[in-house]
């Protein structure tokens, strides 16, 4: 199985505050791969690590390594634009542009030159289609995307991001804003995108990590205390931190 991404000896700084202390792990191509813990623990910090979208706040830094290919994002040469188009991301809540659903998805094929290789119609079926949600929308596509209910709004946001044709997908809290209902399809939809890309998820749920994800992460002040096959990690936890977490005696 190969890895997608590789991270060695990665810390990351607020200005002085250690929030990520020397973590290591692999995350597995086209493979899901769950962060839980309890907030202010660093995976949300780690998440947008990966694509550097802590890069807009001053004062932080980064040191380590993490590999793309066995390319090092943090590289001095690296092309952060083309990297955030690799790594695409999926926020917390739904987050349309006050848009038609068309433009919300051709959006980022525009911005980066992509209709000059690509029918943008097709581009936009193509990523709907990929979210499933081109049979909710085919009719409408030039209505405004904030008529979309949660659920839908947050398809959409994913259709967004597969549109550039990223390699890697990274979601944080996806589902938190959701019904149970929507959960369900957003996590079927993980599942379905998982044949196409990697995908690296954010939860506070741990019911959904174990339904949704191949791989789990658990995050403690900072550090990785587990990494292991979801399976394993819930089943046998190996350290007592991570039992008492997932069990609720710790959190």
């Amino acid at each position: 199985m190969k890895n997608k991404i590789e991270v060695s000896d990665f810390s990351f700084y607020y200005g002085d505050f250690q929030a990520l202390i020397d973590l290591n792990l692999s995350l597995r191509e086209n493979q899901i791969t769950a962060l839980i813990g309890p907030s202010g623990c660093g995976k949300s910090t780690f998440l947008r690590s990966l694509n550097r979208m802590n890069d807009t706040i001053r004062g932080t830094r980064a040191t380590g390594r993490v590999l793309l290919d066995g390319e090092d994002i943090y590289a001095p040469d690296m092309d952060v634009v083309d990297l955030r188009q690799r790594v695409g991301m999926v926020f917390q809540r739904p987050n349309p542009f006050p848009q038609s659903i068309f433009d919300n998805v051709a959006f980022g094929p525009r911005v980066l030159g992509m209709t000059r290789e690509h029918n943008l119609d097709d581009l936009v079926r193509d990523s709907l289609q990929g979210a499933a949600l081109w049979d909710d929308v085919k009719h409408r596509l030039h209505t405004s995307a904030l008529d979309l209910n949660p659920g839908q709004q947050q398809r959409l946001c994913i259709a967004r991001a597969v549109a550039v044709r990223p390699e890697v997908i990274l979601m944080d809290e996806p589902c938190s804003a959701l019904d149970p209902v929507a959960t369900l399809h957003i996590e079927e939809l993980m599942r379905e995108l998982a044949a196409r890309y990697t995908i690296v998820i954010v939860t506070h749920n741990m019911q959904q990590a174990a339904r949704a994800s191949d791989w789990t992460g658990f995050f403690w002040l900072g550090r990785l205390v587990e990494f292991n096959a979801t399976r394993d990690l819930f089943t046998y936890p190996k350290e007592e931190l991570t039992e008492a977490y997932i069990t609720g005696r710790r959190g």
